[in-house]
């Protein structure tokens, strides 16, 4: 019975191209953007290619001139506009976008034109996206940045829904960078305020495809990182499938039937728990499959990796039932629905997925040692910067921890009867 159940969540899942997608296809696609973005260095190039068009009607100069010129009005001393001046030229978000990653990191993946009107690039073919920079942008942003001014301007992009995967490479590519310049801003500001030093944000914008070396050891590189960064992230989204699949099971009586048949509901539970930690062991072998083949993610120690990637697939596996006995108990889907649409960003951002915390912050990268993902991804690190099994013990015993942590919460939540 058990071997049934298991054998049907998979071909639930083989018959849901858009699952599919979304745990393969997309994880290893942020990769790709994020490797390049950040300046890996791989000899593999991506087989898209894509055009943009900047229509930019201010210019850096011209803000750097206007954000003086309104310090000056404000009252601002001279001796303070200065540090603020060439903070602004470093983190201008078009200029990071635009010269430091799209033009300098990837040239191979996207071809930027700049132009002069506007509807005539969103009318041609040519173009996935259009990417406009109003004339105020730069001074607004920098004052909402440096003075905590109120402002509603933002970097507009306009996307071509005819180039479907080319338009969302420009859409994640705008995203992401966005995100990375807005932590370290924050960074910045937190660091100014504890009286530490400043963050070079434009080092860390502009990351030469190596990363610090832990302890010592062997440099990781962009492509690693965000290869277990996105891969740790996306077998969360197992966790919403397998469990938003149960309670469809619930919903159309199959799991009453399954009760009707003298099954225990613990081995529904332990079937959904075993095609989870399967489901989430699967799409990493997969994903770390071809981080290696396509640019060249090896791991020092193979026995460390399955080890690991079995203990967090156990996780993945116990927080599946968790949710799904939540979502049985109060009888609502919206438990998964909120898992995946929110909490996972959540656990991504504490976990380290999009910044190596440990670069930036004690603090958050203790705190991202106790999230599943984040507990995994340091363990990855950890083997590709030359460590072994010994090394990532303590991830080992988290993880356990937090497995069982979860079965414990689940299994008093978990119904024992059919419910009306």
């Amino acid at each position: 019975m058990l071997k049934a159940f298991i054998y049907k969540d998979f071909l639930h899942l083989l018959r849901d191209k858009k699952e599919v997608l979304m745990l393969l296809a997309m994880p290893f696609i942020l990769i790709s953007i994020l490797g390049f973005a950040f300046g890996g260095s791989g000899n593999n190039g991506l087989s898209l290619h894509t055009h943009v068009a900047v229509v930019d009607e201010g210019s850096l100069e011209e803000g750097l001139e206007q954000l003086q010129e309104w310090m000056g009005s404000q009252g601002i001393p001279e001796s303070a506009q200065q540090p603020i001046l060439m903070t602004a030229r470093e983190t201008s978000l078009p200029e990071v976008l635009i010269n430091n990653v799209m033009k300098k990191n990837l040239t191979d993946l996207v071809t930027i034109d700049e132009v002069s009107d506007t509807n005539a690039a969103v009318e041609s073919t040519k173009y996935a996206g259009v990417i406009k920079i109003s004339a105020e942008y730069r001074l607004e942003t920098w004052k909402s940045q440096f003075f905590d001014e109120p402002t509603n301007l933002q970097l507009e992009l306009l996307l071509n829904r005819d180039k479907g995967l080319e338009a969302s490479v420009v859409s994640d590519i705008v995203e992401k960078v966005t995100e990375q310049l807005r932590l370290q801003t924050v960074l910045t500001k937190e660091a100014h305020a504890n009286n530490q030093l400043s963050l070079d944000l434009p080092s860390l914008l502009e990351i030469d495809g190596e990363k610090v070396a832990l302890d010592g050891k062997k440099p990781v590189n962009s492509f690693e990182y965000f290869a277990v960064g996105m891969s740790t992230m996306f077998a969360l989204y197992v966790i919403s499938f397998v469990a938003g699949y149960a309670y469809y099971e619930k919903t159309t009586f199959v799991y009453d039937r399954i009760l009707l048949s003298n099954t225990s509901p613990f081995i529904y539970a332990t079937s959904k728990w075993i095609s989870a930690v399967f489901i989430s062991y699967l799409q990493l072998c997969i994903l770390y499959g071809l981080a290696a083949l396509v640019y060249k993610v090896y791991w020092s120690d193979l026995l460390a990796f399955f080890i690991l990637t079995f203990f967090f697939s156990l996780v993945i596996g116990s927080m599946t039932v968790l949710i799904t006995a939540l979502s049985y108990r109060y009888n609502t889907n919206q438990i998964s629905s909120i898992f995946s649409a929110f909490l996972v960003s959540v656990f991504a951002f504490i976990g380290g997925s999009f910044a190596s915390w440990r670069e930036f912050s004690d603090t958050m990268y203790q705190m991202g040692s106790f999230t599943p993902n984040g507990a995994a991804l340091q363990g990855y690190v950890k083997i590709l910067s030359g460590g072994g099994l010994s090394d990532i013990t303590p991830n080992l015993w988290s993880l356990t921890v937090l497995s069982v942590l979860m079965l414990v919460i689940a299994i008093p939540c978990y119904p024992r009867r059919r419910s009306n």
